[in-house]
């Protein structure tokens, strides 16, 4: 019995080596940018690649804009070259800047988990290269790879959970613990109450 384990191990071996699917070099190349961003850096090897088979490649000239206030959101955006800078125009008269998106950086993760509308307007402010992920991909995933879309799922779901408690923090020292937290609770209750709002 102990002869045929190994000889059943090696040809196990040999098997995967001559018949495993063979990677393209775009694929690669996507699974290695994926896992520089925070979110996915602790996804498998597998969970990656297959993230990185539907992902697609977009590049956009300075000034264009990947998305708007407003609208429905698809999906999620990963800038490898360039920068986009996030806007918001609540206040007609004075459009506001409320961050810069640098190389590595993830925008949009919300938007596969759900429908709700872009909180601001996505924006390049030199040429960018963005890899996207979108709504669609991610089901793909989930039929053809359970396993990996439930992996890409919990790790959006850990990265928008770090954002939401460093959120409350932020408030709190803006205002005081008790109304950060009573405005948690009661943002808790609404959503309970009537589903998440369409922002």
């Amino acid at each position: 019995m102990s002869f045929f384990r190994p000889l059943f191990r090696a040809g196990t071996r040999l098997y995967r080596r001559l018949f495993r699917r063979r990677l393209d070099a775009r694929t690669r190349e996507i699974s290695e940018r994926l896992r520089g961003v925070s979110a996915f850096n602790h996804l498998s090897s597998s969970a990656l690649l297959a993230m990185a088979d539907v992902t697609h490649r977009r590049t956009y000239r300075r000034g264009e804009s990947l998305y708007y206030e407003g609208d429905p959101g698809l999906g999620l955006y990963i800038v490898e070259t360039g920068r986009v800078r996030l806007v918001t125009d609540r206040v007609p008269e004075s459009p506001h800047e409320l961050r810069v998106i640098e190389a590595g950086e993830m925008i949009g993760g919300l938007s596969l988990l759900g429908d709700f509308r872009r909180l601001e307007t996505a924006e390049t402010t030199a040429e960018t290269q963005v890899l996207g992920f979108f709504r669609p991909d991610l089901k793909n995933v989930m039929r053809r790879n359970p396993k990996a879309g439930m992996e890409i799922t919990m790790a959006l779901a850990r990265h928008l959970a770090a954002q939401h408690v460093e959120l409350i923090r932020r408030y709190e020292e803006q205002a005081d613990a008790r109304t950060a937290l009573r405005a948690y609770a009661e943002a808790a209750g609404a959503v309970e109450d009537e589903g998440p709002a369409d922002v």
